[in-house]
Parts: C-alpha cells; structure tokens; sequence
C-alpha cells in the first residue's frame, strides 16, 4: 500500500485508497496555520495584484533586509527560497559522493534531497522516540567521517525541541571534526526562540539555519522560506538558484506578515491552549502523546496495532491525520495530529469518541 510522503493535497489521497471522499473534510495532516494569512494581507489583496505585473527583485528586497534586521544579522548571510524546500534540494548538491547524517524520525525531504544530489547518507535510529532523546555519543561518532549533519528543531514528527545546550555541544564538536551542522528551524517560530541557533552561525561558520514562513503565516501555497549561514556559502548556493526565484507576490506577503507581530502572538496562545484541550483528551483516551512545542501533536493509540484502521477509519469520515509508515524508526505505529480550530478539533473527538465505542 504506497501511502503519501507528505501531508495535505487530501483529494489525492481519497483517490490513491479508492475511499469516497466526505463532503465536508478536515485535514489535519499539514501543520498550516489554521487561521490562515493575516488579516493584513487579506486587507492588501486587491493592492497585490499589482506586484504581478513586474518582475521580483533578484534578491527578494525589501523582506531580506527585514529578516536580516529581525534576526540581528549581515546581508550576506541569508538568502530567501521558493520554500524550504528549494534551499533544501540546493544545499544538498554540496554534498555530491559525500556522507551525510540523518537521525530519526525526521522529515523525509532530507533523504530525498540528498539522494537527489548523490549523497551518500548514513542514518542514526533514535531508540528513546517518545522521550526523543539524542544518541549524542554515537551522533559524535559518526561525525568524524561526515561532512553534515542534518537536525530537525522542533522536530518533524514529533514536535520535540532540542534544548540549545545540547545543539551547542554538537556544534562545537563538528568544529573540531569538520562536521557541517544544518538546524531545520521551520517550527522554531511557534516557541519563544530560546533554542533557536541563528546568533550562532555569526562566529560558527561550519552552521546553517533553514526557516519556514509558510507555517506561520499560513501561506503554504505562496512558498517562502530562509537559509542563514556564511556569507560563503550564500553566495555559492545564490549562483546556483534561478534568477528571481522567489516570487513579487511572496516577497510582498511576506513583508506584511512579518510587521503583524499581534497575529504572530495571537497564533502562538491558541495553539498553546487548544494543543493543552487535544493532548489532555488523547491521554484521557489512554494514548501516548509526546511532548511538542509545534503546532501539531504525535501520538499512539493504546493499541499500536490498530493504527492503520484507525487512520482508515478517520478518513472515511472526513478526518485525515498524518500517517507514519515513511518515518523510519515509527514504522505506522503513530499519529499526527495537526493543531487546527475548534470546528475541527471537535470533529476529530467525535469521530474517536465512535472508534472507542
């Protein structure tokens, strides 16, 4: 049964498990921002139209100079992306016949980017996942002979956070060994940033920040995201990418929402309150819920087995949750659960109220 790499586009999976899609869906597979692009953008719609009729500015100003400002850095050291995803899959192609570390659970695209460049991968299986705590002696280990190691903060599935502490240790230890780090940091704006490593990549040149703006701001289809690191480096991946590569629409929305800091914060406190109601009623439901400080839970049933019927059964039902079965070291034997409004969040209990009988 080939189940999708990635969350949302929920008509493509109706139509992959020959299931009969519901008239009414709620898709808590994708970690977008349920409230949606902020009401400013909403405001400035008809004004954005005209930034389709020219072309963008090659280096995606004025926003780069805003996230420069906001993250106390030189223009030199962030280069904006049509999403992650494309500074992923070109921060990949250094790495051509060279190893590269991988700890899971995390995000799929890694592999996939660096297969894609002919990396040759190595890949570290966490035993501790509900507790996720790093293997960090046999992570050093493997460093010596690595070129990169790639960490997920929050973690993607899991939503747990690497305390800085412990990611200050595996840098300074990849600067002696001459061990790239790269911090996926695509969740890090739904915490307080107390963890986040961006200052550190002013001194640490071996130290690569990747951010998301889509999660927040809920504009997954426009794609924006962010890769912070030395000016080297920038300025080698910059002469790889297309010219113009992030859209005038994207710059522009993206602009708006990072000077709406009260939606940022009235984001922040919702799912903070709503994950507190969802995490309460699964372990109220005997599940195991791991601890997340992202927008959306990971959890198991009392009955692991039972899994795969459970997802099936909240999809004939209008519910779809993220499955596991392409996470190594889950192996299908979790959930997540995306952290949306109260319509939805209350749809999904009903529909686990039934399953429980």
């Amino acid at each position: 049964m080939q189940f999708p790499i990635h969350g949302a586009n929920f008509t493509t999976l109706y139509q992959r498990f020959d299931i009969a899609q519901p008239e009414t869906v709620y898709d808590l597979s994708e970690n977008v921002n349920h409230l949606g692009p902020p009401k400013a953008v909403v405001d400035s719609w008809l004004s954005l139209i005209q930034e389709i009729k020219t072309y963008p500015h090659p280096d995606g100003e004025p926003l780069k100079s805003l996230l420069v400002k906001k993250h106390h850095l030189a223009l030199d050291q962030l280069l904006l992306g049509n999403g992650a995803a494309e500074l992923l899959t070109f921060f990949a192609l250094r790495f051509k016949g060279k190893r590269v570390l991988l700890i899971h659970p995390t995000f799929s695209e890694y592999k996939m980017t660096l297969e894609a460049a002919g990396a040759l991968i190595e890949e570290i299986k966490m035993t501790e996942i509900q507790n996720y705590e790093l293997p960090l002696e046999q992570i050093k280990q493997a460093m010596q002979n690595a070129a990169c190691l790639y960490l997920c903060n929050p973690n993607n599935p899991t939503g747990a956070i690497i305390n800085r502490a412990i990611l200050e240790d595996i840098i300074d230890h990849g600067k002696t060994v001459g061990c790239e780090v790269l911090v996926d940091e695509a969740f890090m704006d739904w915490t307080d940033e107390s963890n986040s490593v961006i200052d550190i990549t002013k001194e640490m040149k071996h130290v690569t920040v990747l951010r998301s703006m889509t999660k927040m701001y809920g504009i997954a289809g426009l794609r924006l995201g962010y890769i912070i690191g030395n000016p080297q480096l920038i300025k080698e991946m910059k002469s790889k990418l297309p010219h113009w590569n992030v859209n005038a629409l994207a710059i522009k929305v993206g602009e708006i929402c990072l000077q709406d800091t009260q939606f940022h914060n009235k984001s922040i406190q919702f799912i903070k309150n709503m994950k507190q109601d969802i995490q309460d009623y699964l372990e109220n439901k005997e599940c195991i819920v791991m601890d997340s400080a992202a927008n959306f839970l990971c959890f198991q049933l009392k009955e692991p087995n039972k899994t795969r019927d459970f997802y099936f059964y909240c999809l004939e039902r209008g519910v779809v949750l993220r499955h596991t079965e392409n996470y190594s070291g889950m192996d299908g034997k979790w959930l997540r659960i995306a952290i949306k409004g109260n319509e939805a969040m209350n749809y999904f209990k009903n529909v686990m109220d039934e399953w429980n009988g």
